[in-house]
């Protein structure tokens, strides 16, 4: 039988519209149901590709477009 394949849930919406919240409390709810759950959050501020990115979105950094685009990208590889 082949492995079950999880699903990836992405909530999305401007800033400070509570999306961690709601993130929060739906991994607490799906591990209450008894499922794996896991919380991803980018950027991820903490590496120093994170720490451009969120100079930029703070205002304190301008960057091109593309470049920010590609930072986004190698965030998220980061993680991996």
């Amino acid at each position: 039988m082949a492995a079950r394949r999880g699903a990836l849930i992405v909530l999305e919406g401007v800033d400070r519209s509570g999306k961690s919240t709601q993130s929060r409390r739906l991994v607490e709810a799906l591990r209450k149901a008894g499922h794996r759950a896991e919380l991803l959050r980018f950027p991820e501020r903490t590496t120093e590709i994170g720490q451009l990115i969120s100079s930029y979105l703070e205002k304190k950094n301008n960057l091109e477009d593309h470049t920010v685009h590609l930072l986004f990208s190698a965030n998220r590889w980061e993680h991996m």
